[in-house]
C-alpha cells in the first residue's frame, strides 16, 4: 500500500511541476527518486532491529530435512 500511494502522490508531483513550469524531465526524475525511496524503505524495513524477529520468524522455510 505505501508504494501505491508514493506512485500516486509522485505522478500528482510530476503533473503539479510540469504545469508550473518546470521541465517534464525533471519532474520525472523528482517523482522518481520518490518511488524509489519509499520502495528502498519498504524493502529494507524488515532488516530494521525493530523487525528482526519477525524477519528470523518468516523467512525459515516451512518443513525442511
Amino acid at each position: 500500500m505505501p508504494l501505491a500511494l508514493a506512485s500516486t502522490f509522485a505522478l500528482g508531483l510530476w503533473i503539479l511541476l510540469w504545469a508550473l513550469g518546470i521541465s517534464g524531465f525533471d519532474g520525472l526524475l523528482l517523482s522518481g527518486l520518490v518511488v524509489l525511496l519509499v520502495g528502498g524503505v519498504r524493502a529494507l524495513g524488515s532488516y530494521l532491529p525493530k523487525n528482526r524477529r519477525l524477519a528470523r520468524r518468516g523467512s525459515a522455510p516451512q518443513g525442511g530435512w
